[in-house]
């Protein structure tokens, strides 16, 4: 056995090493930072509720932070966000503007409802304007792997019917404006639809396995690199 590197070929081998490596150590970037969100979860199930006035939401830091807020629901002006699967069924949360003051309001999500057969028609998501006092969980909005150009464009009617909430857009329709978090109605709360919120879609231990793949991957290749090595020398000594 004779092994003679080809210049070409050990500088493509590198190459797609490197490639295979650093697409493990993504997805195990992407697992810690899946597991940072559901440890953060769990260290603020239990704590009280702290009423929304007293926060300041420009801080990036309190997503799933118990919370209260009191104010007037808007309801004419609710917004749906398609494209939500839910076990299989797509369909819509429900966002309903909630008014803190004149000026200021958070969008509440009551939760996901299925769409129905003919999607020009839309889920009754009718409810009495009312004040009324809530708690729930601040997260962010939904959001998207690939955004398109127009998911965040608010359809004329109401209720208007987006794909992603764009804090601007929103504002500009609802002519107040919004806080930077929606509130994850509780379950225990009325006027409310299916609430099983879950952080994530795919949780730490998917990318724990697409990174095994990788690396098994880029041993393979190492692997492949050495054969074909081998194999070239014999042919140029025979």
């Amino acid at each position: 056995m004779q092994f003679k590197a080809n210049y070409f070929l050990s500088m493509l081998a590198i190459l797609i090493l490197a490639l295979l490596i650093s697409l493990g150590n993504w997805q195990l970037d992407r697992a810690r930072e899946k597991q940072a969100i559901l440890d953060l979860q769990s260290a603020r199930m239990n704590l009280d509720s702290i009423d929304i006035s007293t926060l300041e939401l420009t801080d990036n830091d309190l997503r799933y932070l118990p919370v209260k807020a009191s104010g007037w629901l808007d309801t004419s002006h609710q917004i749906l966000i398609d494209n939500q699967v839910k076990n299989g069924r797509v369909g819509y949360f429900v966002l309903t503007p909630m008014k803190l003051n004149a000026s200021e309001a958070v969008l509440i999500n009551r939760g996901w409802v299925a769409a129905g057969t003919d999607r020009r028609l839309l889920p009754n998501v009718a409810l009495t304007a009312i004040d009324t006092s809530i708690e729930g969980k601040l997260d962010h909005f939904p959001s998207v792997g690939i955004k398109l150009e127009g998911a965040d464009v608010l359809l004329e009617s109401w209720p208007s019917v987006t794909q992603l909430i764009n804090q601007g857009n929103v504002e500009k329709r609802l002519g107040y404006r919004i806080m930077p978090y929606q509130i994850l109605l509780n379950k225990i709360e009325p006027n409310g639809y299916d609430r099983h919120w879950v952080p994530m879609r795919m949780g730490p231990e998917k990318h724990h396995g697409y990174a095994f793949q990788w690396f098994a991957l880029a041993t393979a290749w190492v692997v492949i690199y050495f054969v074909l090595t081998i194999k070239l020398g014999r042919k140029k000594n025979g």
